[in-house]
């Protein structure tokens, strides 16, 4: 994923990539539409919230170990199908993004 950001423009890194023989997609800065991930990310820290609630108010009380176990248990409760439909949206956002000439999309 290439959003324009200055580190992924680097010369050192584009020559790392293609040295690599690394495919890229290229697209718009600010495009969190864009990349799923960031949807993976939010469900899980809203089940974190709904099953710790400790975690929501002051994760700092949380000792580190506590804390991996939380975040292995929200990786694990992502639902397939969350992905999935996630995965099939790609296109459509790809479209929307395109059509938004790089703006805000309904994603």
């Amino acid at each position: 994923m290439q959003d324009n950001a200055s580190c992924h423009r680097s010369k050192e890194t584009q020559e790392n990539l293609r040295i690599r023989r690394i495919p890229y997609i290229k697209w718009p800065r600010y495009s969190p539409d864009l990349n799923l991930i960031e949807h993976v990310w939010n469900w899980m820290k809203n089940w974190i919230q709904k099953h710790y609630y400790t975690a929501y108010y002051d994760a700092s009380k949380i000792p580190l170990s506590q804390l991996r176990r939380i975040i292995w248990e929200a990786w694990e409760a992502v639902p397939i199908d969350f992905i999935m439909s996630l995965y099939k949206s790609w296109w459509r956002r790809c479209k929307a993004v395109i059509d938004a000439k790089g703006g805000p999309t309904k994603y």
